[in-house]
């Protein structure tokens, strides 16, 4: 092995492979709009007029930046995800900001790796 390709072999070994296994944001993208989550949530929030509803439920902007810096949000919020939230109206920490107090159950639809890369990709959208 040539001294040119130690580093670039160190450099390999030093990836983290979690990180290289995160799929695309277009993949993402594509699995949040094939699970349904389009239903309700968007990327962006929206600037609703003085006529219009508030939104069905957050934005992924919203959600990032809600908790953004928070250790537990990933595993906290893949439980959201799976299991729903709201909790027959007691849990509504959107209230005022948001149409429904809560998220239906997605186990279904998700599964628990599924989840925690939608997790991942929608924590990405807060700097």
């Amino acid at each position: 092995m040539s001294r040119a390709a130690v580093p670039l072999l160190l450099a390999l070994l030093a990836i983290d492979p979690a990180a290289t296994a995160q799929p695309s944001s277009k993949q993402m993208n594509e699995l949040a709009e094939e699970k349904g989550c389009y239903l309700c949530h968007q990327a962006e929030p929206g600037k609703p007029g003085p006529n219009e509803l508030l939104p069905p439920a957050p934005s992924w902007r919203e959600i990032a930046w809600r908790y953004r810096g928070q250790k537990d949000a990933q595993d906290r919020l893949a439980e959201i995800v799976r299991s729903g939230s709201g909790r027959g109206g007691t849990e509504r920490h959107w209230q005022g900001k948001v149409r429904y107090a809560g998220m239906l159950p997605n186990v279904e639809e998700l599964d628990e790796d599924q989840a925690r890369q939608l997790v991942h990709w929608i924590l990405s959208f807060a700097p």
